[in-house]
């Protein structure tokens, strides 16, 4: 496309900096004694599914007994140079976790259970060892870390979109590519995370098998849970969603992968507001939204568990406004890649965790 062309000079300076930030970044990452690293990378701007699989991760943490810290940068927050653990009341105002942390970290620590530790910080390995020491953190999830310098990695998931694994081909801006497919190379598992409808074809399944000779390549499947007011985790599900004519407002990396998941829900989308990715919404912004909605039939709107940590609070909209909550699901046998997640020696629920040789056959 033209506009891929004449953005190529700027995607060539873009990997050549990229690739002298890893370098440098690689050389002073340093490990934590004692405890296990699980680094969850993308190659892409957005969209791969990589927050859900953190979440899926930390999940299976604690459901083996453990207590992980997931650690980020907290893209977005208002002070990006503090050290801060999010709190883990249930009633912290989600506002306020958007400005401590930034959207993805606040919408992971009001999905995850409280045994959960979430933590940013510049400093991935100081946010790490406050979420150890302060709060007994068994296990650490870094949530993508390549350009980062303090904090190395045990064990490498990366999540890639089963269509279109590395986008267009090209680095940023000419395409979505943060890093190189050739980083692949470093992964332990490569994560396929498929929306409903999504099949993995043999081109780029053989694309992603060429550039990660020696990973596992798993597949999770993301489904519609349930759909809640805002605030609602854990609330019961509402009605079904089959024939009913939606409006859609999205401020995600791919949302044309939100369109299919709610397509697949039986739901009608009869308008859909996409608004950047991380954006913050304008009350403004959003009552033009809606009111196209309102407009096109919508009897309801939807929005995504990332968006929802960024809803304004005063806002009061023309639609009921539904939050889409989601799982995974894996579709091929994971005991095998988490056997390093088994208590040390033994020991209960909460007690530390250790690696263990794996010794699994990789899949292909």
């Amino acid at each position: 496309m033209p506009w891929t062309l004449a953005l190529a000079p700027l995607a060539l300076g873009y990997a050549a900096g990229s690739a002298v930030a890893r370098a440098r970044a690689s050389s002073s990452r340093r490990g934590l004694d004692g405890t296990p690293v699980l680094c969850v990378g993308g190659l892409t701007v957005g969209g791969s599914g990589k927050s859900s699989l953190v979440r899926w991760l930390a999940e299976a943490i604690v459901d083996r007994g453990g207590r992980p810290a997931v650690v980020s940068r907290g893209h977005g927050r208002e002070d990006e140079g503090r050290t801060v653990v999010l709190p883990d009341a249930t009633d912290y105002p989600a506002g306020r976790l958007v400005r401590l942390a930034g959207d993805e970290a606040a919408a992971l620590r009001a999905a995850l259970d409280t045994s959960a530790v979430v933590a940013v910080g510049r400093d991935r390995r100081r946010a790490a060892a406050r979420g150890i020491a302060g709060y007994g953190a068994t296990w650490v999830l870094l949530d993508d870390g390549w350009e980062q310098g303090s904090l190395a990695w045990d064990r490498l998931w990366v999540a890639v979109d089963p269509t279109h694994p590395f986008g267009n081909g090209w680095m940023l801006p000419a395409g979505p590519l943060r890093r190189p497919p050739a980083m692949l190379r470093e992964a332990d598992v490569v994560a396929f995370v498929l929306e409903p409808g999504d099949e993995i074809d043999d081109a780029a399944r053989s694309a992603v098998r060429e550039r990660a000779p020696r990973a596992a390549l798993l597949r999770f499947r993301r489904s519609l849970d349930r759909r809640t007011a805002l605030g609602g985790h854990g609330v019961p599900a509402t009605a079904s969603l089959s024939g009913t004519p939606v409006a859609l407002v999205t401020g995600v990396g791919a949302p044309e992968r939100v369109e299919r998941l709610v397509a697949a829900s039986g739901a009608r989308i009869v308008h859909h507001a996409s608004f950047p990715d991380h954006a913050r919404f304008r009350e403004a912004d959003l009552a033009r939204a809606l009111e196209r909605g309102v407009s096109a039939g919508a009897r309801e709107a939807l929005i995504t568990e990332k968006d929802e940590a960024r809803w304004p609070g005063s806002f009061r909209p023309s639609l009921p406004v539904h939050v889409l909550r989601t799982r995974l699901t894996p579709l091929d046998p994971m005991e095998a890649h988490l056997d390093g997640i088994v208590p040390a020696g033994g020991a209960g629920r909460g007690d530390a965790l250790r690696f263990m040789p794996s010794g699994a056959t990789r899949s292909s």
